[in-house]
């Protein structure tokens, strides 16, 4: 019998664009752009900064564009640069699974720079997203014991498998090759759980773009005929015992009519994947029952289990003192929100991680674990409650399926309006309209060169239009 790894690279060659059902193919749209709108939320910010400034001072072959700033670089260094800005809010998809989470967008960012080096048309880009989709989403789903991020395996990792299958996948490499890429990028892709742990660094930020650039270089690898360890999935001294802990690898083969791409939720708030029900109630329970911070006693905020123990949860969340820290505190987030009435990229700006209201209200906020959530999580619902007691009552909201859930999706309408508030400050309305129409008809696209040219941040526009956002109105 094959290794798992062959039997990947055999289903990455077998998947053709035409046996994509529709609402595969729509979804995927969907998702790309809401990738795009998360890339110029976090195009300026400092880890994108960092990483744009240090490829430049490298230079290398013209492949691939930088998004902001419009230079071209080789396609590793590019992806690197542009997956740094979509990561940066944690504002991308998410996809919750047994043995881990995963952000699986953070692999578009690899594929995009592929597919303009090569001139890829849209259909091939999307086939190739929906190949790293399936793969990375294997991961997730396996059968162990207890969650990885627990043993101190970060979920970044499976983006160096991913990566590797979708690049492969869009320089038409055969079954053969494309195993060799996998096991290459799998060999050295390990990300330990620490990076989330405590107070966040800014590596938060780099991890996942940073396995998917090493996979799109083991893919270039493979290309000319370098070879992996095959048996890196199920062999004695590989993934199964040194990661995940003797669990059966098999289901890691995807299966052609099972598309978990369908499975994977968006974000309408930049916070961490379990947050958004608790940010949704509070801004519910804001909105309906006209609260005002000063009438706060306390906030009681009611999770599942896995809230509590996964390792991005400590003490350091009680008072965040960076916009990574706070994106992952339930107590923050949840406080931000009941103050300001919404939860945006302007909320983890620094004057509002030292607001004295939102602090306050942090203060008087708990967490609490309740068996009736923790039983919906496992059932695959994504749920939390937030109970407000004020001197005129208690008020509680509980929400089962915040919107961006499979089960409450984002429609295009409500991916249009994110794009639109990220991207038009830095691109403009005649742009973005733009981009949105190329996206919605993106396999149509014959060379998704005439879309990048679209992507990329012009300074003199970006400097145009913040004057004019600090103009008086």
């Amino acid at each position: 019998m094959k290794t798992i790894t062959e039997r990947i690279g055999k289903y990455v060659e077998g998947l053709r664009y035409e046996s994509l059902p529709a609402e595969v193919i729509d979804y995927a749209k969907r998702i790309f752009l809401d990738s795009l709108a998360c890339l110029y939320g976090g195009i300026e910010s400092p880890p994108a900064r960092i990483v744009r400034e240090t490829i430049c001072e490298l230079g290398g072959a013209e492949h691939a564009t930088v998004f902001g700033g419009g230079h071209k670089t080789s396609a590793p260094s590019a992806s690197l640069a542009n997956g740094v800005a979509i990561r940066y809010q944690d504002f991308n998809d998410v996809y919750f699974g047994p043995a881990w989470t995963a952000h699986p967008s953070d692999n578009l960012a690899s594929l995009l720079a592929v597919a303009e080096w090569r001139g890829c048309s849209g259909a091939e880009l999307l086939l190739a997203m929906i190949v790293a989709y399936e793969v990375q989403l294997r991961f997730s789903d396996l059968p162990v014991e207890k969650n990885l991020w627990h043993r101190g395996w970060h979920h970044t990792a499976a983006c160096a498998y991913a990566s590797a299958a979708g690049v492969s996948k869009l320089l038409g490499l055969d079954a053969v090759q494309t195993a060799h890429a996998i096991a290459l990028a799998g060999a050295r892709a390990n990300t330990f759980a620490e990076i989330r742990h405590g107070s966040i660094p800014l590596d938060k930020a780099l991890s996942a773009p940073m396995a998917s650039s090493n996979g799109l270089f083991c893919a270039l690898l493979a290309r000319r005929g370098f070879t992996g360890a095959l048996t890196i999935l199920e062999g004695p001294y590989g993934f199964k015992y040194a990661v995940a802990g003797g669990a059966d690898v098999e289901p890691l083969v995807p299966a052609h009519e099972d598309f978990r791409l369908l499975k994977v939720g968006l974000k309408p708030y930049p916070v961490e994947g379990m947050t958004p029900a608790m940010v949704q109630a509070a801004l519910e329970l804001r909105r309906e029952y006209a609260i005002h911070p000063e009438e706060v006693v306390k906030i009681r905020i009611l999770a599942h289990e896995e809230a509590v123990k996964k390792p991005s949860w400590d003490p350091k969340k009680f008072r965040p003192d960076s916009k990574e820290t706070a994106d992952h505190s339930f107590y923050y987030c949840v406080a931000v929100a009941l103050v300001a009435g919404e939860v945006t990229s302007r909320q983890f700006e620094r004057d509002w991680l030292e607001n004295s209201t939102v602090l306050a209200l942090a203060d008087k906020t708990s967490l609490e674990v309740t068996p009736e959530l923790t039983a919906l999580f496992r059932q695959g619902a994504r749920p939390a409650a937030v109970e407000v007691t004020t001197a005129r009552g208690t008020f509680y909201k509980e929400v089962l399926f915040p919107l961006g859930d499979p089960k409450n999706p984002m429609t295009w309408d409500h991916v249009v309006a994110k794009l639109r508030s990220q991207a038009e400050p830095m691109l403009g309305r005649a742009v973005t309209d733009a981009i949105v129409k190329k996206v919605v008809a993106l396999e149509d696209e014959d060379d998704i060169r005439q879309l990048v040219r679209l992507l990329v941040v012009r300074r003199e526009a970006q400097v145009i239009n913040e004057r004019r956002n600090h103009e008086p109105q």
